[in-house]
């Protein structure tokens, strides 16, 4: 009975040292083992071990702590998608910001970085200047000769966070310090070139490109025309006064004033001016480098309020986008002022739709004021089975177009 006992005992001890050694939980001199067991055909891995920058579980010979060695159901047998992986290790605890990078976002991780190792800083896939333009070309980030001496020389982390920011632009530091970190606003010289104006506490980067421009002093490609003419109190208090920032004329009384073909706009029934939007929202009023002297790219300016939108095109299972969707031209379809119909559009549903789907312009299907949707007791167009923007269904269908889509309208009786 005894020498059972002493048998079972022994074979729960080595039950329990086999789940102990399978789990992770083995001693550095058996990971060493097994990680040479590795390298016999990951040959190509060998030389990356001994570099100074060698990602610590690598370097430490645990290749378990990433890997599955037997099996998995993502690519080089990762344990879990690259970006919760990553985020297992990496992430600031307690720490919520508004803004992340793309890859970030997207938790795709090794956009940037080396898993194994590198000879750049922070298992970076090359130095900044070839990593960041890879993604953010130079014509679009230099739209001229003159550059920034940081930009020029692709110091990109001197300014910007490559995770995440509480800015839009990913910056370090507030819009409003930012540049004063380097660049004295006190001086004879900088004085004399705002007419006087105090510009302490301002954005610089409204007027200033702070990549490159074609202009000296990287002001902006397009010039408003007061700001161009030095007529600052067009819209100005003289510099002398209590308030020389502040505007002449009430909110957007001040650019309606010379832009009167937009209040035009804003009587129509639907309408971008209420309280809280103002033209300066989505115009730059001194300098830019966009056309119609907006702040940034269109799509950009449109998410910033429009937030749904920006949500349901970064759903991984929205994979159809609206062709004008796809070029970031909002204004293809839509007016951002005012509009009489729905939805802001520019024209009736129809009549806009088949301006460029010409050949649905004689669509077989009912539709008009004598095909009513019995879910909104309304005419049927063709948003009535087209989402305006993206979907996960083929043709941008609001539904499956096999049959999910007909029985919305079509039920049995």
């Amino acid at each position: 009975m005894r020498q059972e006992k002493k048998i079972l005992y022994i074979c729960i001890f080595l039950l329990l040292a086999l789940i102990y050694a399978v789990s992770g939980g083995v001693r550095p001199a058996t990971a060493k083992t097994s990680f040479k067991k590795c390298l016999e055909c990951h040959k190509d891995l060998q030389k990356e071990i001994n570099l100074k920058g060698a990602h610590a579980p690598f370097k430490n010979f645990n290749c378990g702590s990433c890997h599955n060695p037997h099996a998995s159901k993502h690519k080089s047998l990762v344990k879990r998608e690259i970006g919760s992986l990553c985020k297992s290790c990496h992430e600031r605890k307690g720490v919520k910001q508004k803004f992340s990078h793309d890859p970030v976002e997207k938790g795709n991780c090794l956009e940037c970085h080396d898993p194994h190792a590198s000879m750049n800083n922070n298992l970076l896939i090359a130095k900044e200047k070839g990593l960041c333009f890879k993604c953010h070309k130079d014509e679009t980030i230099f739209p001229g000769k003159i550059k920034h001496e940081p930009a020029g020389k692709g110091l990109c982390l001197e300014c910007h966070n490559p995770h995440g920011s509480d800015d839009f632009s990913l910056l370090r530091k507030n819009k409003k310090k930012i540049c004063i970190s380097c660049h004295s606003i006190e001086n004879t010289e900088t004085k004399k070139a705002h007419k006087s104006y105090p510009v302490s506490g301002t954005e610089c980067v409204s007027c200033h490109n702070p990549h490159g421009a074609k202009k000296d002093n990287l002001i902006r490609q397009n010039k408003h025309k007061p700001f161009a003419d030095g007529s600052c109190q067009k819209c100005h208090n003289s510099p002398e006064s209590g308030n020389p920032l502040g505007l002449n004329k009430k909110g957007s009384l001040v650019c309606l004033q010379c832009h009167k073909n937009v209040d035009e706009d804003f009587n129509k029934i639907n309408n971008h001016f209420f309280d809280g939007v103002f033209c300066i929202n989505c115009h730059n009023p001194h300098a830019s480098d966009q056309s119609g002297m907006k702040k940034g790219a269109l799509k950009k300016i449109c998410f910033t309020c429009h937030q749904d939108t920006k949500w349901r095109m970064a759903d991984k299972k929205t994979t159809h986008l609206h062709p004008e969707v796809k070029k970031g031209n909002c204004n293809g379809c839509h007016d951002p002022h005012g509009s009489n119909f729905r939805l802001f559009l520019l024209d009736k549903e129809f009549t806009l739709c088949t301006a460029c789907h010409k050949r649905h312009a004689t669509f077989s299907h009912p539709i008009g004021v004598d095909a009513i949707d019995p879910r909104s007791k309304r005419d049927i167009t063709c948003i009535t089975c087209h989402s305006l923007m993206a979907s996960k269904h083929e043709f941008v269908l609001q539904f499956d177009g096999k049959k999910e889509l007909c029985i919305q309208c079509h039920t049995s009786y």
